[in-house]
């Protein structure tokens, strides 16, 4: 499968995308320190910045385009705006991509397009909002859409992390199947739940706490982390405890927490650093690479129809 990243942060969908064995053919980032460190890490792969600019029509032929549109507006920590919101309006930026190249190919390409936000995106504007992505999705040419909650501690690696994936099907063969196709949950069970001394291999004596009650400085002991997030900075939500000493997570720590390559957004295209805040921004705004891959897996297995 070739694809194109849409949104993609630093990669993390793309990582867990190119383990499945599928190839990236085009990324888009408007963030500055982000495009810099994607272009470090995929120097082959063509880029653009801004969304507005992105004519689908011109685009690589793929058979997938993956997006993770900005959250801060359905997320339940966020504005609250739902899709009215600036940031999360850019999911129908995305959409026209799609439709752009599925007319540009006579609907050949691409087969699917796989959506990943949030789980306040099912509750935003009383569900309303859910509503209009799929409405949206089936008015471009989806013929199938699936959608699963699924949270990264059972993929393997040690993080609550609940997000919300969406995969649309443009391709009249899969869809006339019927039947859950892609997203087989029932089969994502413990067995595959990490606990936290997998993502500490420095220090596996190292336990994950929760940092709560502002400055307390009250603890508790977790077996997996809480959900990293853009703001945590390494100060708030984890740390590693040891009795009573404790200290914050580096970001390493917190790139294997994303099952991503240790110091992955370490460095840029231009030689410079990324500052530690910068790398933990990165992370909490990432996609949790071993479930990117999984479902990728899943998609090629309803390829040849297992």
């Amino acid at each position: 499968m070739k694809f194109i990243s849409l949104f993609s942060g630093v990669g993390g969908f793309d990582l867990g995308l190119e383990k499945a064995g599928w190839e990236c053919v085009y990324q888009v980032e408007l963030k500055k320190w982000c495009y810099q460190t994607l272009q470090r890490n995929w120097p082959n792969v063509p880029k653009q910045k801004d969304i507005h600019n992105v004519n689908g029509a011109l685009l690589p032929v793929a058979d997938v385009i993956v997006f993770g549109s900005p959250c801060q507006d359905l997320s339940l920590a966020g504005t609250k705006l739902g899709l009215d919101g600036n940031r999360s309006s850019l999911f129908f930026e995305a959409t026209r991509v799609i439709k752009e190249m599925l007319d540009a190919t006579k609907g050949q390409f691409p087969k699917y397009a796989i959506w990943e936000n949030v789980p306040g995106a099912f509750n935003a504007n009383g569900g309303a909002d859910f509503g209009k992505v799929l409405d949206t999705l089936a008015e471009v040419g989806a013929m199938g859409i699936e959608w699963a909650c699924l949270d990264a501690q059972y993929f393997g690696v040690p993080q609550y992390r609940p997000r919300l994936f969406t995969v649309a099907c443009f391709c009249a063969a899969r869809s006339d199947r019927g039947g859950r196709e892609i997203f087989h949950v029932q089969h994502v069970g413990r067995r595959f739940i990490a606990k936290s001394g997998d993502a500490f291999r420095s220090d596996p004596s190292a336990v994950v706490a929760m940092f709560g009650g502002g400055r307390t400085k009250t603890w508790k002991e977790r077996e997996i982390s809480v959900t990293l997030t853009a703001t945590d900075k390494g100060a708030f939500g984890n740390g590693a405890m040891y009795g009573t000493k404790m200290r914050r997570l580096t970001p390493v720590e917190h790139e294997r927490l994303m099952g991503w390559p240790d110091n992955h957004t370490a460095f840029r295209f231009d030689g410079k650093k990324n500052t530690d805040s910068a790398r933990y921004e990165m992370c909490g705004n990432g996609v949790v690479a071993p479930v990117a891959q999984w479902i990728a897996e899943q998609i090629d297995l309803a390829e040849i129809g297992l």
